[in-house]
């Protein structure tokens, strides 16, 4: 009786891993990939929710987002924001940088910050979130992309909207002239 209530445990842990219907829900809710998965692959998209040990896409990340800037000539008035510095700094003081590459993605690699602890502070160009981040490492969980209930620049009742950097704020150590 015990080896068979270890058995189904260990079986029940193992099937529940990659099963959980919230971050489930969430990719099966994601738009289809647009070319091949690299670092400039869906912008605007929340990463961690297949970065991380549960989908397992490579690499596994800390935290990742995308920054836009306006631009009337891009769909949505929206374009990538490039080569602009992103500063964060958790709990304990610890601080990293990235650079936003041509899709205005930006990521911490898990294996570069692997004790990252909770609540975050964020810069990013000359712009300081006002509220801190509690729990989720990919920015688009709460900073939606524009669509039909969220016009503009993606701000809704439950979203803070995208990030918008101003038109200046890149970076030399990031490859940009200012």
């Amino acid at each position: 009786m015990g080896r068979v209530l270890v058995a189904m445990a260990t079986g029940l842990l193992v099937v529940g891993c990659n099963n959980d219907p919230l971050p489930q829900a969430v990719i099966d809710g994601l738009p289809p990939e647009n070319g091949a998965p690299s670092a400039q692959h869906r912008p605007g998209q929340p990463c961690l929710v297949c970065h991380t040990s549960y989908e397992g896409a490579e690499p596994p990340l800390a935290l990742g987002g995308t920054l836009y800037k306006l631009d009337a000539m891009a769909p949505g008035g929206l374009a990538p924001a490039p080569s602009v510095l992103v500063t964060i700094t958790d709990s304990t003081g610890d601080l990293r940088n990235a650079c936003t590459n041509a899709a205005g993605n930006f990521f911490i690699r898990k294996e570069d910050w692997p004790d990252l602890t909770y609540p975050l502070k964020v810069r990013a160009g000359s712009k300081s979130m006002n509220s801190i981040v509690g729990r989720d490492g990919s920015c688009a969980s709460c900073h939606k992309l524009p669509s039909a209930d969220r016009p503009g620049t993606g701000a809704g009742r439950d979203s803070a909207g995208v990030v918008i950097i101003d038109e200046g704020d890149v970076d030399e150590t990031c490859g940009g002239v200012p």
